[in-house]
């Protein structure tokens, strides 16, 4: 298995604090890896305890660019199982051999990572522990909920091209409000995940009229 084990001294979102923004921390994760392919699972057994609100950033950041058809569905699954066990309050990630076998490409998801990287360098510019009860044992099982609401969503977006961007855009703000454990980043990403779902749902009342 490639070692795609985090460096020392990077902290989790429980409270940690760790030397490396978090745009750069995925980058290194990644880059870390020596194959062409990693798997889900090799991403998830690098990160450690530290796995669950920097994999759903991880899980979410492919979405929120430009890409083929069907993506949204390959990430969400897997985004589904995660906020499922987060909504239950387990302490680690779990996720079956199928999911954890699924493939993807290294060097196409470093293009979305350095892609996105100077949004989230800006975002991190802002973000500091506020409203951090936002992020305690009981807040992140309410995040579990809604994210597990907005990842149904994913799994059957709007036929129409790129109407899944608002809403993936809007959770992955909402991910690194929780990674960096900044509460007013997660109520302005939760809000705008609702207008993400309001454009959805808008886009099949349109085409049932059409």
């Amino acid at each position: 298995m490639p070692n795609t084990e985090l460096p020392p001294g990077l902290g989790e979102a429980g409270g940690e604090s760790h030397p490396l923004p978090t745009s750069e921390l995925l980058i290194h994760l990644v880059e870390s890896c020596a194959n062409d392919e990693m798997t889900v699972g090799e991403l998830i057994d690098g990160l450690g305890g530290r796995a669950f609100s920097i994999i759903l950033l991880l899980l979410t950041l492919p979405i929120a660019v430009p890409g083929p058809p069907g993506l949204p569905t390959i990430f969400a699954v897997p985004l589904l199982i995660l906020t499922t066990q987060l909504w239950l309050g387990r302490a680690s990630p779990w996720l079956p051999g199928f999911v954890r076998r699924r493939r993807f490409s290294r060097p196409a998801l470093l293009i979305v990572l350095r892609k996105v990287r100077p949004t989230l360098s800006r975002l991190e510019s802002i973000c500091r522990p506020r409203l951090t009860d936002m992020t305690g044992s009981t807040g992140q099982r309410w995040i579990g909920v809604f994210f597990f609401l907005c990842a149904i969503v994913l799994t059957n977006p709007v036929p129409i091209p790129f109407s899944h961007l608002p809403l993936a855009l809007a959770l992955a703000v909402l991910s690194l409000g929780f990674v960096e454990r900044d509460g007013v980043i997660i109520i302005l990403g939760a809000i705008a995940a609702l207008a993400g779902i309001a454009i959805n749902l808008l886009g099949f009342k349109i085409l049932h009229l059409g």
